[in-house]
């Protein structure tokens, strides 16, 4: 007989008013979804949250068993973040309804929609023939680091309860003495929703019992921290789940459960500033969440932004996932340019990646793509070779001069982001580009002095008037003459030099004739200053 589910109501245990912890949501970062869709996936999560619940009691029948299941929402998005079992030593109970117990959860669950965001705590005590289901939920409840901020349209592809290799091993090689009870810590290395690993953190014999031969794990227990691990493999970012789990030995037969289940270990990520690592973070979660409802969507997609537009993203995977791919005769000038803010950092790798052949720039794309979403060790040896030598190569040509057709390229592109920088300035160097060059103030033949930055950064650009610019190329032949195996200290003090007489004339769209007396006064000045520095200035 089943019996309906029991719904005890507790309300929300804390209901004063929060943000529910640091929250950072990427502003700018990741494209805005809008509402139907961020409700259909909210949905779609409580449907997978659900499921995965009603995997993890299905084999409970102690009467008495407590369940405490932890989740972080925000924006719709559940993720689990912690699971605890107490009192599954009672006597078996009856059948209870699968359907009963899901109906209740849905309910609580759904009851939050997409405005709330916090901790989210369920208890269930298992009855005879029925779960009783407590729910509160906590606003001021410390963020936890994995947790994400987008719902996912992801069915929970369950499939068979297989125990992997990994954890097989482990349990494999662990013995409870006959009549004995032992406690093992078990922990599961994940990165974002894949399962890298699996490792032995303690393991203790609790009660020796009667002695004889040890008995391994029943496969029951090997399968229950599968589903488990499923459930917490929805988090973002690379974790470790740490698997508490009480192990007997009876009657020549195996038997245990897991007790708990928490993350223990977030890696932040590391190589980057902290306000870039949490843009990069927020960008990398929208980017997982495309590729978990549909890969083959999710790679187009990629595929039509490129580094252009997720240069970030990139930045982000050679920093915090290049160690292994950087370690390269005289390297350092990634690591270094890559270090920087994000707009320095993302600027260099799009300069670099314009100076590759196109088809190099496409693997660069599809390999570093393999690592973030598949792992390292998706890569075939093939393609892990391809991918050191490209990172290699981009190392290389950072300190190599630039050839004529990289300068007309740079030109090129500095003009669009310049205009993309000053729309204000837009229109008439549209229509008058000839009258308004856009100024490097480093000349671009001197960018192999300087590997790790942005030759095209908006910092080091001026748009100035073609008969200013005149003077000022001028003034850097000159320099060039005397200077012809110029030093990057000498570059960076004639840019000062020249900048100090001129720049009252950047980013100037109608400078008067009636000025031209000024500027040919700063022209001689800024020779004199030169001369001073550089003797051999002509």
């Amino acid at each position: 007989m089943v019996l309906s589910i029991l719904l005890v109501v507790a309300g929300c245990a804390t209901t004063s008013e929060g943000s529910g912890g640091n929250v950072w949501l990427g502003r700018g970062a990741v494209p805005t979804q809008d509402e139907s869709e961020m409700l259909r996936a909210a949905e779609a999560e409580v449907v997978r949250v659900v499921e995965q619940i009603g995997a993890t009691v299905r084999d409970i029948d102690s009467v008495g068993a407590h369940l405490t299941l932890t989740f972080w929402l925000e924006r719709g998005a559940l993720t689990w973040t912690g699971y605890e079992a107490r009192e599954r030593v009672g006597h078996r109970g009856g059948p209870v309804g699968a359907a009963d117990i899901r109906d209740a959860l849905r309910e609580v669950l759904a009851g939050y929609g997409l405005e709330r965001t916090g901790q989210v705590v369920l208890s269930l005590r298992r009855e005879e023939r029925q779960w009783s289901v407590d729910y509160s939920f906590h606003r001021q409840a410390e963020r936890p680091p994995e947790a994400r901020t987008l719902p996912v349209q992801w069915a929970d592809d369950t499939g068979p309860d297989e125990v992997p290799s990994g954890l097989a091993r482990l349990l494999a090689g662990i013995g409870v003495p006959n009549g004995g009870e032992a406690w093992l810590e078990a922990d599961a290395v994940l990165e974002d929703g894949r399962v890298v690993g699996w490792e032995l953190h303690h393991f203790q014999v609790t009660r020796s019992g009667a002695g004889g031969s040890p008995q391994a794990p029943a496969s029951r227990v090997g399968r229950e921290v599968v589903r488990l691990t499923r459930s917490f493999q929805d988090g973002i970012g690379p974790r470790t789940v740490r698997f508490g789990i009480r192990l007997t030995h009876s009657r020549g037969e195996g038997d245990g459960w897991v007790e708990s289940a928490r993350v223990v270990g977030f890696a932040p990520p590391t190589g980057l500033e902290p306000e870039v690592a949490a843009e990069y973070r927020a960008m990398h979660e929208d980017i997982v969440r495309r590729w978990r409802e549909g890969v083959a969507e999710g790679f187009t997609w990629l595929a039509q932004r490129g580094v252009q537009e997720l240069a970030l993203w990139y930045v982000g995977a050679v920093a915090i996932k290049g160690a292994g791919f950087l370690a390269v005769r005289g390297g350092g000038i990634v690591r270094k340019a890559l270090r920087q803010g994000k707009e320095a950092a993302s600027g260099w790798l799009r300069t670099m990646l314009s100076r590759v052949p196109q088809s190099e720039g496409r693997a660069f794309e599809r390999l570093w793509t393999k690592v973030q979403l598949e792992g390292e060790r998706a890569l075939t040896t093939s393609e892990r070779g391809e991918l050191r030598a490209l990172m290699a190569r981009i190392e290389k040509l950072a300190s190599m001069p630039l050839e004529l057709g990289e300068k007309h390229g740079l030109r090129k592109a500095a003009r669009i982001s310049y205009k993309r920088a000053r729309p204000d300035l837009a229109p008439a160097m549209d229509a008058f580009s000839d009258r308004y060059p856009v100024h490097h103030r480093r000349p671009l033949e001197y960018a192999h002095l300087f590997p790790e930055e942005d030759i095209n950064a908006s910092s080091r650009l001026a748009v100035v008037q073609d008969f200013i610019h005149e003077r000022v190329s001028r003034l850097w032949t000159k320099f060039r003459t005397a200077q012809r195996t110029a030093t990057r200290d000498e570059v960076e003090a004639a840019t000062r030099i020249i900048d100090s007489h001129f720049e009252s004339w950047y980013h100037r769209v109608e400078v008067p004739r009636g000025e031209q007396v000024f500027i040919e006064r700063a022209e001689q000045a800024a020779l004199e200053a030169l001369k001073s520095r550089f003797p051999k200035v002509n």
